[in-house]
């Protein structure tokens, strides 16, 4: 968003320049400044607008985002399951059979024969899923029987009727994501005294402020002369914008780790900026160049 109130003012008001627009109105007696009123007119709500996306929406979003990948990786292990079909549980640790396999990950009339050198157990239940337990996947399987030494004449053959079977199965297991330090609230973070958090504050409030600060800046850019084009300070514009960004990367970095004072916080970089745009630069007259007469002298 600052960059786009950046080169779109900037573009906008050149083209004032351009077509000598801008010559005629500061001929009528508008000022520069009635420009700068103008711009800071339009940007405010568009600020207050990043401010609630920065300060609301983007932690909500990173943690939908979270949220929808762990309900991704549970659905994950069913996704290489056929249903209707015998699976080889990858390891060769046994067979899993899901008769129906819904969008959800739901399985239906499922039946798992788990054998390995010391146990030999048979699962059969008319539902199943995956499910996060204890920050890990595991297979959930409710009112169903469980069928232990069914293939070993040697030992008793052990019937049990369980309501609810957790199983975890390390071959079809993933990491579970752990939550971002975007995710915390603003709420939160104004009472909390942890540095990281001081600074990623910081970050949002800054923000929207530096789509006030780009546009005026991009209002200053916008003046070029007869002979250049709208696009003559573009790359001009792009670094300036660079610079700043990075600027207040480098300053909440530092913040979060001690070295920039909390209580000054990222506030002097826009503020710098908006001197900046501000500034009006005037030639010296020591500077100025005496002016050459052209006229033919008279014999």
């Amino acid at each position: 968003m600052p960059l786009v109130a950046l080169l779109s003012v900037m573009l906008a008001v050149g083209r004032l320049y351009q077509d000598q627009e801008m010559v005629v109105l500061n001929s009528c007696g508008v000022a520069p400044k009635y420009f700068q009123k103008i711009i800071v007119i339009f940007l405010v709500p568009l600020a207050l607008l990043t401010a609630w996306i920065t300060l609301y929406v983007s932690p909500w979003s990173y943690t939908a985002e979270r949220n929808l990948m762990s309900q991704a990786q549970v659905v994950a292990p069913v996704s290489g399951l056929v249903p209707g079909k015998f699976n080889s549980i990858p390891g060769g640790d046994g067979v899993i059979y899901a008769k129906l396999i819904e969008k959800n990950g739901q399985m239906q009339g499922v039946w798992i024969q788990l054998k390995d050198t010391e146990k030999d157990l048979v699962l059969m239940a008319p539902t199943g899923q995956f499910e996060w337990v204890n920050e890990r996947v595991v297979l959930v399987l409710e009112n169903g029987y469980s069928y232990q030494n069914l293939h070993t004449f040697n030992q008793n053959l052990v019937v049990q009727n369980f309501t609810r079977f957790e199983g975890f199965l390390p071959e079809l297991s993933v990491a579970p994501t752990k939550p971002k330090k975007y995710e915390v609230a603003t709420e939160l973070l104004w009472g909390s005294s942890d540095l990281e958090h001081q600074a990623l504050l910081q970050w949002r409030l800054v923000t929207p402020m530096g789509l006030i600060v780009l546009g005026l800046l991009g209002l200053k850019l916008s003046k070029t002369g007869p002979r250049q084009g709208r696009f003559a300070k573009i790359l001009l514009a792009l670094v300036l914008y660079i610079i700043y960004n990075q600027f207040l990367v480098v300053g909440r970095d530092t913040m979060a780790d001690g070295s920039w004072p909390v209580w000054l916080g990222l506030w002097p970089i826009p503020v710098l900026f908006l001197l900046f745009a501000f500034w009006q630069f005037k030639v010296p007259e020591w500077f100025k160049l005496p002016a050459i007469n052209f006229t033919r002298g008279q014999k």
